[in-house]
């Protein structure tokens, strides 16, 4: 027997528009829309699915990991707790001024500004400095290591000719305090020593005491009214503060804020302004004037 003669082969691009002449338009729209919603697919919903599963795995981690305590006002509350009072003002005050005698450096009159800022006062202290540069170094050191409070803003120096010593310029200091004093202080006794009792006693009139016959000598000149003795104080800055114009004065080398109507021993501060300030000697009533200039 004989084979039927093979049948001819249709290309494939034929075959394609004979399928597509026989489906009509409605196939033609059908293919479109699968080849769109593919091309969506791996666009946009395989990347969204990706991102979805990587939230999902954080979010999990997330649980896992212990609660995280929010520790920023704590930490507030301790660096506030541990600044110094503001009844330490004049100790701290001391002790730059010390640190600065002991290394050789003249401090006497300085600026101090006060800026209120929450529940903390930042005290601002302009210095005039006039030395060599290592003592002064020293000094700043010291001042810093021992007042932990203390910060350094600015240190201008100059000098007329690169030989010249020593340095001069101006020292900013900032001193950080709480606002709240320390409660307990303890005021000034106003007793009387017990030597000073025991000075005022009159001795008792001598019964059998020598008499003489010569004649009495001339009485002696009378005794000067008595004067107030000069200050013991040295003016050494001014700070101006929301309740009125401030001085430090230097006694023995401590360091003491006063303030109009204060009393320091026998002394009563009757007046302050921006160049003098006015003390009463109690014991004699008398006025004695402190001059220290105003500002430029």
């Amino acid at each position: 027997m004989s084979r039927p003669p093979a049948r001819p082969r249709v290309p494939l691009a034929a075959q394609l528009r004979y399928l597509l002449r026989r489906a009509g338009w409605p196939a033609l729209a059908g293919l479109a829309l699968f080849a769109g919603a593919l091309a969506m697919h791996y666009a946009y919903v395989e990347p969204a699915e990706q991102q979805i599963g990587e939230l999902r795995a954080k979010i999990a981690k997330a649980r896992s990991l212990p609660p995280v305590v929010n520790t920023t006002a704590t930490d507030a509350d301790s660096v506030l707790a541990a600044l110094p009072a503001r009844d330490t003002l004049e100790h701290a005050l001391g002790v730059i001024h010390q640190a600065a005698a002991a290394d050789g450096l003249s401090t006497a009159v300085a600026e101090y500004r006060a800026r209120q800022e929450g529940e903390f006062t930042r005290y601002e202290i302009a210095l005039p400095v006039k030395a060599a540069w290592t003592p002064l170094r020293h000094w700043l050191a010291a001042v810093v290591d021992t007042q932990p409070a203390l910060a350094v803003d600015e240190l201008s120096l100059h000098r007329d000719n690169a030989e010249g010593e020593p340095l001069a310029g101006r020292v900013q200091l900032t001193l950080y305090l709480r606002s709240a004093a320390t409660s307990g202080q303890s005021g000034e006794s106003t007793l009387p020593e017990r030597s000073e009792l025991a000075a005022s006693a009159v001795d008792a009139p001598q019964l059998f005491a020598a008499r003489s016959w010569q004649p009495p000598p001339p009485p002696p000149p009378p005794i000067p009214a008595p004067t107030a003795p000069p200050l013991p104080f040295k003016f050494a800055g001014r700070l101006m503060e929301e309740d009125g114009l401030k001085i430090f004065l230097n006694q023995s080398n401590k360091t003491i804020l006063v303030k109009q109507g204060d009393h320091l021993g026998n002394y009563d501060i009757e007046r302050i302004d921006k160049s003098s300030a006015v003390f009463v000697y109690r014991p004699l009533q008398e006025k004695q004037t402190m001059i220290f200039g105003g500002d430029d």
